[in-house]
Order: structure tokens, then sequence, then C-alpha cells
């Protein structure tokens, strides 16, 4: 499931395959009986090619996040707009690009827009092609074409267990009842956004990347602040997907906390060895 796409490619691919799904019989939408029963008719794809094309989906939505999430940082920090590079954040002083007010504004908003995006994507909402279409045509040329690379990493894989993440929904309810998941990206994108699909919660990312883009704290803007700002007295749900160490999720959580009314903290794999224990994870194990 490794691939790499031009962004343009990438959301239409993903917009194609929650349409295949949704037009084939997966999605919720279904009729009932006047007793309230399920009545539908046997799904149109075979469960062989439904369970590609619904992986190949999983897979691919989080890409529609990453590359926004990208975009957003590098106009914040005044970035160049590369269809290639990842620019770390230490190399904005080299550059001190100016992007300007209007499109800062631009980027927050798509960013956000980009969330609901793969959600709606995930959920098989009828008419996402069309909205795939629109939210390309804002795209500056640069993003369109930036190139993607979905990687395979294991520990991300693993923490993105559908069967974690129902179990980790479970005890969120019977426990904290979160109003808003706060996740640490880019490793989290995958599961919360379908976290946050079964718990029905408004998602936000924020980057920190300790060991794949050398982030020393996460990347928290005046923007991100601003946006948050109306969850202050809510309960905040920390997410990352896979706690080794616990180093990251514990900077996340000492940096973001006070951001909001209480949290709590949570994984969706905890390794026995991590010098933290998340208020809640749905699996410990060694590894």
């Amino acid at each position: 499931m490794e691939f790499t796409l031009r962004y343009g490619h990438l959301v239409r691919r993903v917009a194609a395959l929650s349409a295949e799904l949704e037009q084939g019989g997966w999605g919720e939408a279904e009729a009932r009986d006047s007793a309230g029963a399920r009545n539908r008719a046997p799904p149109a794809l075979a469960w062989e090619e439904a369970h590609h094309k619904a992986v190949s989906l999983y897979v691919s939505a989080p890409g529609i996040v990453n590359v926004m999430l990208n975009y957003k940082i590098c106009v914040e920090h005044g970035l160049p707009l590369h269809p290639t590079v990842y620019y770390e954040l230490k190399e904005a002083g080299r550059y001190r690009v100016e992007h300007g007010l209007p499109a800062v504004d631009k980027a927050n908003r798509l960013y956000r827009l980009s969330i609901d995006m793969a959600r709606s994507a995930l959920r098989l909402e009828p008419g996402f092609q069309s909205r795939a279409e629109a939210f390309l045509a804002e795209l500056p040329p640069e993003i369109m074409s930036f190139v993607y690379t979905g990687i395979r990493d294991a520990y991300t894989w693993r923490g993105s267990e559908p069967r974690l993440l129902e179990k980790l929904a479970q005890d969120l309810n019977t426990g904290f009842r979160p109003e808003i998941i706060i996740a640490a990206a880019h490793g989290s994108i995958m599961p919360a956004l379908l976290l946050s699909e079964i718990l029905g919660l408004p998602l936000y990312f924020i980057r920190f990347s300790m060991f794949k883009r050398n982030d020393e704290e996460p990347i928290l803007t005046f923007s991100d602040k601003a946006w948050l700002y109306a969850f202050k007295d809510s309960r905040a749900l920390l997410y990352d997907e896979d706690v080794a160490g616990g180093r990251t999720l514990s900077l996340f959580a000492d940096r973001m906390g006070s951001l909001f009314g209480s949290f709590r903290t949570a994984c969706s794999i905890r390794h026995a060895g991590s010098s933290i224990r998340p208020d809640y994870s749905a699996r410990t194990w060694w590894d």
C-alpha cells in the first residue's frame, strides 16, 4: 500500500474510491422496513473488491490532511512552496518568504477544510467528488503538483487498527467523554480521522514529529490558538497513535493541555517499556 502521487491526483483518487464504495452499497445509508429492521439489497461490490478499495481509501485519505498541514506551516513560517520538498522549520530564517496575511488566512481555512474532506471521504459521503473538485480549484499550483509519498510505517499501521480505535472509543465514552480531539501529526492522522468519526467529535492536528520531521516541540501557531480558543472550556483528548518512549506525547500534553478546560492523553498502542502511561490506551505490548 505504499504509493507516490501528485496531490491533485491523490485527492481525486480518494474521491473515486469513496464514490465507488458508496455507490457499491457499502455506505451507511440503508433502507428500513416498517418495523425498523434493515432492508437493503446485497452490496453490488464483492467483498474482496470492496475490502481492497476500503483499505486503499483508509491509507490514502490521510494524505489530504498531511500536505495541507505542511502548506499551512510553510505559509505561516515564511517557507517556500515547493512541489517535492518538506522543509524543516529551522530553515525559515534562511528563506523568509513573505506570503502575506491573505495567504495565511487561506492556508488555515483550506487546512481545516482538508480535515473535514478526509473525514467525509471515509464516511462515504454522497457527492464527495463534487466537493473534491471545488477544493482542488482553490489550491495554488505548487500544492496541486506536490508529490506526496505514502509510506507503510509499521507502528502507525498497528496503531490505526480499527478494532483498537473502537475499543479506545468505548473506553473514552464510558470515562472522560472528550469534546474535541487534538492529535500529534503526522503519524496520528490516519487513526485520528477514524477515531473522530467513531466518537463524532471535532478534530484538529498540530504538527509534532520528533523522529521524522525533527520537531523539537509542537508547532503551535497563533492561528491554531485562535481557532482552538472556542474550546478553552472543553474536555480535550490529546492523542498520539503510538507511545514508545513517551517523550512525544508528554511534551505534547505539556504544550497543549493549558489551552483547554481539562484534558486526558490517549494512544492506540503503548509499549510496555514506555516512561509514561497515557490516561487511555487500547493495547499495551512488548515489541
